[in-house]
């Protein structure tokens, strides 16, 4: 028991997440330190460092069950039906392209399920947690609740496997590539690309999508290509050097139990309004745009 405990202890800490996870918090952690877009207390810091930490490891024991359910659906769905080594693609170039073209792929499904996550009040207290940072940075990347992330496996690693033929492994280390820009994204810089800005989504594009401004809400969705914002009329160009405030009105989180209890307590609060006759969870929309963003109990 003491062993296994033990092979599944050193199995998490040397992953690919938590090794990306690490590297990132320092690169761009330092980055934050000395050039700030806002001041930021070690304090809160300190909880989401611990958050993050723990959550790999909440992450690492639902894992096996996770990767359990994709492979059983990509075996039901079926596997690979583009062969790039019959287009010619073969090899790591091929590779690369299909994890360009997955990507692009993952982010439009992507921007459907963050939109969801934000239009429906049951799935909203899921994406809460990630939100509710008042002081946006890189830690906040991985600021999610268990509850969200478990949806994340059958929006990037299936389409990419019933799209191309590769191995598994190859998306696997591949797929790193891309995740590790969202640490760069929610970092506490400021930064933007100028007449560049709908190339690729920049810390300061995405801090609109977290920023408390009413013109800001729901806006960005994007986590990679702001075309998708573009296509479909979600989109917010930052300004020169704009870099609100972030958070949601009404909701602060101050420990680890909190966080983990955030959408727990959001579910039984309206649980008990719709039962008092306040509410009726079948009304699925948040308030409107031109409200700040608030905890939509």
């Amino acid at each position: 028991m003491v062993k296994s405990a033990l092979l599944w202890f050193l199995n998490v800490v040397l992953g690919d997440t938590f090794v990306l996870m690490c590297v990132m918090f320092a690169l761009i952690g330092t980055l934050e330190y000395f050039l700030p877009a806002h001041k930021i207390t070690r304090g809160h810091y300190n909880l989401n460092l611990r958050f993050a930490f723990v959550n790999v490891f909440v992450i690492g024991i639902v894992a096996p069950l996770l990767a359990i359910t994709t492979a059983y659906a990509i075996r039901e769905v079926g596997l690979g039906l583009i062969d790039l080594h019959e287009l010619g693609l073969g090899g790591f170039g091929g590779n690369l392209i299909a994890l360009a073209v997955g990507t692009l792929i993952w982010d439009f499904l992507q921007y459907w399920q963050h939109r969801l996550l934000h239009g429906n009040k049951i799935l909203w207290q899921a994406h809460l947690l990630h939100h509710s940072d008042e002081h946006m940075n890189v830690t906040t990347t991985s600021r999610q609740h268990i509850f969200e992330i478990m949806l994340a496996p059958f929006f990037i690693t299936i389409p990419m496997a019933i799209l191309f033929k590769m191995p598994s492994v190859t998306i696997a280390v591949l797929s790193l590539l891309p995740f590790a820009w969202l640490y760069i994204s929610h970092a506490n810089i400021n930064l933007g690309f100028g007449p560049l800005w709908w190339l690729l989504v920049s810390p300061n594009y995405h801090r609109l999508h977290h920023s408390l401004m009413p013109e800001h809400i729901d806006k960005n969705f994007a986590n990679w290509f702001p075309l998708w914002d573009i296509v479909f009329g979600t989109v917010r160009i930052p300004r020169r050097r704009e870099c609100p405030s972030t958070g949601v009105r009404g909701v602060s989180v101050r420990s680890l139990r909190e966080a983990y209890f955030l959408p727990l307590k959001g579910w039984i609060s309206m649980y008990s309004r719709r039962m008092a006759g306040e509410i009726d969870v079948r009304e699925d929309r948040p308030p409107p745009n031109d409200v700040a963003r608030q905890s939509r109990f």
